[in-house]
């Protein structure tokens, strides 16, 4: 065999336009997957806020039920306690009062049964022979309640095949406890759909009332098969499931067995009454949008693929010169990004380093490449590099990690980095990519607001935000430890004599001198706190659990003060005295809130200002 026979090769090139429909297949197969993504997700926010909507119908409906309830119970206590002080067995009609308020609520009777449970009283005066309801499941269950709650029975059908009713029932009983009586109230199943009446269901949404032992009371819209259906425990399975999952409120989604219709409900338990209320709205209505949203959506994709593959027939040269371009414009990006943008392998040697990474850490390129990262690791966090490469081989997304690492002159600079894998075409990784950013003004700035918002701007001490947190603590520590603490209150005196002869500037370096000589005085676990002008307060804690020992050592604290704020103060070069005077709140665990504590010192601080002769006074609250 020649050469030329050698050089043959049994099996075809492969067409030259199959490189480059690589690109467009993926292409088409990214945007097919982007659709339907974002479908999905479109789907998915449609029920979320379906579930939501319902969940809020839900409530309302709850709240509304809860409410008319209420009254009801308000009704029948109403109509018991006239019943029991005024109305006798045989006057046969309740207090004038009380039926004139019937039809504030839709109930269909109202009548009151002594203890015998024989109905002797009603809204309307009846001659007729008692009759008793002592047999009545309401009847027996309101006398067995001790604490004369109301008790709801039902849904009932009455003989005469009207529609069936709920019954109300409270007991009557005197101061002694005794019964005489109960009171019941019969409200007709549909008079329940004026109270559904005002949800917005859609066109096929649906509202039902249910006995906490699941028995059907009313469906809103009704209908033929749902009146036929009160009193029955016919249900979805899907129901079934939810409850026993969750007993007091959920979402579930089936088919109803009433109108075969599927539903996402929402379902409650009614506060301190035995009934369920559950909301449902049409799956296909709710989701109409969601399918104009798709089909948009798809059509979106159409034209992006039809528009790939009319690109498909563009030059190869120019696609390169393209990417090319690209390519530039990116290592530009990375040369003069003002951040850290860094490479290396996924054993921390340096292979790229950018300009902005020189800036931040002040190491050339030179004095980088080849070295291992952990060169700008300080001492205590040389295991992090390990610790975020082993994050991202898991794929875990690193963004904003704040650290700390060391520059080339030795000083610490605070950052935030993100790291992200460099794959090989088989998906493995093979380097790190890091972006570093240098947070240290913004660190700075963050130590500031945090400085403004809880210390004194001028003096450096607590504010009275940070004062009044930690005289809380002060105060649930001393409770638990049965320790005594004090509150003293301090005022300079004649301060604003010092404002208006000598200047503002010297009175805030007199204020800034007083807050360090106070600070000196007192122990270093407790407060010194400005609250504003020439006023100071300082909370002294664990005083110990005798009280005489606490007030001497608060009295000594007090002296102390008074003596080191009346030495010389030495201010711009000339001599200024002052003096002050303290209120004190001595106190175990309290009751009273810190802002009264704080105004129980300022009290008795007054109170040695307008009294005192001596310059050296306090007072304890």
């Amino acid at each position: 065999m020649d050469a030329d026979e050698r050089s043959v090769s049994p099996f075809k090139p492969a067409p030259a336009w199959l490189a480059y429909a690589v690109g467009p297949v993926l292409i088409i197969v990214l945007v097919s997957l982007l659709a339907g993504m974002a479908i999905w997700t479109e789907q998915m926010r449609y029920r979320e806020r379906a579930t939501a909507s319902t969940q809020t119908m839900a409530r309302l409906t709850e709240t509304q039920l809860s409410d008319t309830f209420d009254k009801i119970d308000i009704y029948l206590q109403l109509v018991a306690l006239q019943y029991r002080d005024g109305l006798t067995l045989d006057t046969g009609g309740a207090a004038p009062s009380v039926v004139q308020r019937l039809p504030l609520i839709d109930l269909d009777s109202v009548k009151v049964a002594d203890a015998a449970g024989l109905v002797r009283a009603r809204p309307v005066p009846s001659r007729s022979r008692p009759q008793s309801v002592a047999e009545q499941d309401f009847f027996k269950r309101a006398i067995a309640e001790p604490d004369s709650d109301m008790v709801i029975s039902g849904p009932q059908r009455p003989a005469d095949g009207s529609s069936p009713v709920m019954v109300f029932a409270r007991a009557a009983r005197d101061g002694a406890g005794t019964l005489v009586g109960v009171v019941y109230a019969s409200m007709s199943v549909p008079h329940f759909d004026s109270l559904f009446a005002g949800i917005e269901l859609g066109t096929n949404g649906a509202a039902v009332l249910r006995t906490e032992d699941l028995r059907l009371v009313h469906r809103h819209p009704t209908s033929d098969e749902a009146r036929e259906a009160v009193g029955s425990t016919r249900m979805s399975g899907a129901l079934r499931e939810a409850l026993a999952r969750q007993p007091n409120d959920g979402q579930y989604e089936s088919t109803s067995v009433l109108d075969m219709r599927e539903r996402v409900a929402v379902y409650r338990k009614l506060r301190n009454y035995p009934f369920y209320v559950i909301v449902g709205q049409d799956t296909h209505e709710m989701m109409e949008g969601w399918r104009i949203n798709a089909l948009l959506f798809l059509a979106l994709a159409g034209i992006t693929i039809a528009l790939t593959l009319l690109a498909w027939y563009a030059p190869y040269r120019w696609s390169r010169q393209q990417i090319q371009a690209m390519h530039n414009r990116f290592e530009a990006i990375v040369q003069t990004s003002s951040d850290s943008i860094v490479s290396k392998t996924v054993r921390g040697i340096v292979t790229t380093w950018n300009r902005g990474a020189q800036q931040i850490f002040g190491y050339t390129p030179g004095e980088m490449l080849g070295r291992h990262v952990n060169r700008l690791a300080p001492p205590d966090r040389r295991d992090e590099e390990a610790m975020l490469v082993d994050r991202v081989r898991r794929g875990e997304l690193v963004e904003a990690f704040e650290t700390v690492r060391v520059r080339k002159d030795g000083s610490l600079v605070d950052v935030s980095m993100s790291v992200s894998p460099v794959l090989n075409d088989r998906g493995a990784v093979v380097g790190i990519s890091t972006i570093t950013r240098d947070i240290s003004r913004n660190k700075a700035l963050e130590a500031e607001i945090r400085a403004m918002a809880f210390n004194d701007p001028l003096t450096r001490l607590p504010n009275r935000r940070l004062l009044m947190d930690r005289l809380r603590q002060a105060q649930l520590s001393s409770g638990r430890q049965r320790s005594f603490f004090a509150v003293a209150f301090i005022d300079l005196d004649r301060f604003k004599q010092v404002n208006d002869s000598f200047g503002h500037e010297v009175g805030d370096q007199l204020l800034i001198e007083v807050a360090r000589r106070l600070q000196a005085a007192v122990r270093q676990h407790d407060t010194v706190a400005r609250l504003g002008g020439d006023e100071f307060v300082v909370l002294l804690e664990d005083l110990g659990a005798d009280e005489k020992s606490a007030a001497d050592h608060v009295n000594t604290v007090a002296d102390k003060i008074l003596d080191t704020i009346e030495r010389d103060f030495h201010l711009r070069g000339k001599l200024h005295r002052c003096s002050a005077s303290i209120g004190i709140r001595l106190l175990v665990g309290s009751q009273d809130s810190p802002e009264q504590v704080l105004m129980d010192a300022d009290a008795a601080m007054y109170r040695v200002k307008h009294q005192r002769r001596a310059l050296r006074s306090f007072a304890f609250e």
